[in-house]
């Protein structure tokens, strides 16, 4: 138990560390594996064997961020240990655990101010992903350590400004449809939907 705690020093907000230790010991079954970072996804969950279930979780992600998703993940496992394989993968199920893991951190000694507002918001109806809501995402983005300062999130831009994603395509802002933005592409002139927590550089 010391040597996982030692580990998860190094990820998780201090005042978290004990009581996350305490919860994975608590279910053997579970491994939990630190992984190298993946572009489309922050973490998984996955069935191994009939003995054996995994929590992988991206190694670079700010120890608030790396909180939520092991809490999100470790919802998806307890409603699987619970309910079966036939629930949906985000459901009333998966909704209701992680609601539950949530409530237990939601403590200013975890969470910065900023953060904490938000997330307890997004704790009543928790989303697929926390990307799913511009202002959390927001909120923890800001403790990104290798964060470029001149980056901005594309919800942030207004109607008409022009940016670069970091394909290097330039488009100008149009309008938001839902969880996207409608942006013309300055070289092509097509129309494309582009998500609106996508980081962008704004063009001058």
């Amino acid at each position: 138990m010391e040597e996982a705690r030692s580990l998860l020093q190094k990820y998780l907000p201090e005042k978290a560390v004990d009581d996350i230790v305490k919860l994975l010991f608590t279910h053997r079954d579970l491994i939990l594996r630190i992984t190298r970072e993946r572009q489309s996804k922050l973490g998984d969950y996955k069935k191994i064997n009939t003995h054996q279930h995994r929590i992988s979780i991206n190694h670079n992600l700010n120890p608030y961020q790396f909180l939520i998703t092991l809490l999100h993940e470790m919802a998806h496992y307890l409603a699987y240990k619970k309910h079966g394989a036939k629930i949906k993968p985000h459901g009333r199920e998966w909704k209701n655990e992680f609601k539950d893991l949530l409530r237990r951190y939601l403590h200013p000694d975890i969470f910065p101010v900023e953060i904490l507002d938000q997330l307890t918001k997004y704790a009543q109806n928790p989303k697929a992903s926390t990307a799913g809501d511009g202002a959390l995402y927001l909120a923890l983005s800001q403790y990104d350590k290798t964060k470029n300062p001149e980056l901005k999130y594309i919800f942030q831009l207004k109607k008409g400004e022009k940016f670069q994603l970091k394909n290097g395509q330039s488009f100008q802002l149009m309008e938001k449809r839902r969880t996207r933005y409608k942006c013309q592409n300055l070289n092509n002139r097509k129309i494309y939907l582009i998500h609106q927590n996508a980081e962008v550089l704004p063009l001058k």
